[in-house]
This record gives C-alpha cells, sequence and structure tokens, in this order.
C-alpha cells in the first residue's frame, strides 16, 4: 500500500464500549475510492446546462405575486451559480486538462430523449466534436419550489412617543425546495458515467404587521438561495474525488488477563504493546482464546495500514480456530483491498 494511503487508515481512537460483553469498538477513519470513476481517457471536460425554464404564471397577486418573482430570479442566478461551482471545483481536479462552461450550446439540439430522459448520443457526439471535449457534464435539471405559512404572533415596534412596546404580528416563513439532477456523458463507450439529484431546503422567516411587510423583514434569502445552489454544483465536483469515511471495527477484550490489560493499552492508543500481549494467546491450549487473539492481530493491521497481513489473521481466526466473526470480517477486508486498488489507480492521475 502507498504512503499516501497509509496516512488515510490511521485510527482515531475513539473506543466505544459495548455493554459488558466479550468485544468493544474503534472507528477508523478511512479513505474510500469516489464513486464516480472517471476514464483516464478523458481529459476535457464541457458543462452545459439542459434545464428546462417552466412557465411564469400571470394570476399571481401580493404576496403570492412577489414570492413567484423572487423565484423566478432565484431559477436563473440559481443555475448560473449551480454551474460556477462545479466548475471552480473541476478547476482543482488535476486530471483533467481542459474544462468548458458550454453556455452557447443551442437549445434544441439538448431535446430529452422520451425514452430515457436523456440527451441523445447523437446530440452529446455533436456537442463533443463541435467543442473539442471528451465528455458533457450536464445539468439535467435545476428547480425550486416555495411553500408560503403564515401565523400569528407579537413584536416589539416604537409607538409615537418612540417606546417600544408589543404589537399584534405575523410571521411569514418562506420554505424552498431547491433541487438540482446531474448527469455525465462519455461518448465514446455511449456510457452515462453517473447521475444524481441534490435536494437542499432553505427555511427563511420574518415578522411584520402584514405579511409584505413581513416578507420585507426577511434578509439575506437571496444571497443564501444563491450560496446553497452553488453549494450544489461544487458538492457534484467533490463527488468525483475520494474522501474520507468512518468505519467501526470490534476487537476482543475478554477471554484471559493479556486481553484485559491489552484493552487498556489500546484505550491509551498503545496498540503496540496491546499486540505484544495478544501474540502471548496466539498458541493458547484454548482454541476460542487463539481464535480471538488472531483476531485482534488482524484488526491491528489493518489499523497500521497492512490489509495483507490483515486478511492473512483473519483467514487464520476462522480456519484454524473457527472464528466466526472472522469469516465476515475477512469479507469485509477483502473488499477494502478491492476498494484501495481503485483508490491507487484515481490517486495515481
Amino acid at each position: 500500500m502507498s504512503k499516501f494511503c497509509f496516512q488515510f487508515f490511521l485510527f482515531s481512537l475513539i473506543a466505544l464500549t459495548v455493554g459488558c460483553g466479550s468485544t468493544k469498538e474503534i472507528v477508523l477513519q478511512t479513505m474510500e475510492p469516489s464513486p464516480v470513476h472517471i476514464s483516464q481517457k478523458i481529459k476535457r471536460i464541457g458543462i452545459v446546462n439542459r434545464s428546462i425554464r417552466p412557465e411564469v404564471e400571470e394570476d399571481e397577486t401580493g404576496l403570492n405575486r412577489m414570492v413567484a418573482a423572487e423565484e423566478q430570479w432565484l431559477l436563473e442566478q440559481g443555475r448560473n451559480a449551480a454551474l460556477t461551482g462545479l466548475f471552480n471545483e473541476l478547476l482543482k481536479d488535476n486530471r483533467f486538462e481542459t474544462i468548458k462552461i458550454l453556455d452557447s450550446v443551442p437549445q434544441e439540439i439538448l431535446h430529452f430523449e422520451m425514452v430515457n430522459d436523456s440527451i441523445s448520443w447523437t446530440s452529446v457526439e455533436n456537442i463533443c466534436n463541435a467543442y473539442d471535449v471528451d465528455a458533457i457534464f450536464s445539468m439535467a435539471f435545476f428547480d425550486t419550489e416555495t411553500t408560503v405559512s403564515i401565523k400569528k404572533t407579537s413584536m416589539m415596534q416604537p409607538n409615537l412617543m418612540r417606546v417600544k412596546v408589543k404589537v399584534p404580528a405575523q410571521e411569514l416563513t418562506l420554505e424552498t425546495l431547491i433541487e438540482n439532477g446531474w448527469k455525465i456523458y462519455y461518448p465514446k463507450s455511449k456510457e452515462i458515467i453517473d447521475e444524481i439529484v441534490f435536494n437542499d431546503q432553505i427555511i427563511s422567516k420574518g415578522k411584520g404587521t402584514n405579511p409584505l411587510e413581513a416578507y420585507k423583514a426577511i434578509e439575506g434569502r437571496k444571497e443564501t438561495l444563491v450560496e446553497q445552489s452553488k453549494a450544489t454544483g461544487s458538492n457534484y465536483g467533490q463527488r468525483l474525488l475520494p474522501f474520507e469515511n468512518s468505519v467501526e471495527r470490534s476487537y476482543f477484550v475478554r477471554g484471559t488477563t493479556n486481553f484485559e490489560q491489552a484493552c487498556v493499552l489500546v484505550e491509551n492508543g498503545d496498540w503496540q504493546g496491546a499486540s505484544q500481549l495478544w501474540e502471548k494467546e496466539l498458541d493458547n491450549s484454548n482454541s476460542k482464546i487463539a481464535g480471538r487473539a488472531c483476531y485482534n492481530m488482524a484488526v491491528m493491521h489493518e489499523i497500521n495500514g497492512d490489509l495483507t497481513a490483515a486478511m492473512d489473521w483473519a483467514s487464520k481466526s476462522y480456519k484454524d480456530h473457527k472464528n466466526k466473526n472472522a469469516m465476515e470480517y475477512l469479507d469485509i477486508l477483502k473488499y477494502r483491498s478491492f476498494q484501495n486498488q481503485i483508490l491507487e489507480q484515481q490517486v495515481s492521475r
């Protein structure tokens, strides 16, 4: 395992006691491969906006009309912010040579294929050829929906004598749902590499003597909604990168005095000292005790970043001593080893 991966397999010394049972749990901080695998042949990225603007209702009046107008503003600004968020994030990724926002692609080229709700592969190929890119990152849709609710309340307000007094008021609550969908098209293999939808909710409140005054009292709503929209694009860009994860592992703390003493050492961060005590139990005449010692050695080696040794000890615990926990743990280690191979490929780029 590379030094890079080893650093991310270092454990955090968070020990969780599990009742008075035979095991305790620790939490490991690991680095997982990106859930989106990008081919090494993809060097040039084009970003397109193929979301459709909804029709504006003209019969809104009063407060609803003001909210609807702000919604239209948000749709325009929110789309741009989300595209910018993704663009800025991809610029940080040294796997790609070129990142372009393709804002001049004719909308008719981006029409849906009704069968699968996607851009046709013919259109994708034409866009890639026209703009000299290898893959298309598409904002599939960007929608907002705001729910308005009003309730009676009170507020402090200056009277004619400039003395603040409590007066009847109304509290306005705007709950805005932002839904943002993305797809990645790779025309060479005619594959949609990834598709995902982000959902975020922004709640804004204001008080006033009437609903319109309450609406005007809401501060920073537009800025917050635009920043959140930008974050959705940024979050999608980060989805292409390896990420940190927390996983739990059990280890045995009962069976002999050595296990109990080793537990104290583990809680103090002395895994080397604990492993020396477990080693004394590897040849215990009681196969159950020996199996637990082998299992703990597997956990210790995983923490040290040596998955091969960890798998060997887990296998020994199961095959030689019939430790049932070790069989499940061995499967986990094998999967981790496979994931590490993918991680190494991603990091090497």
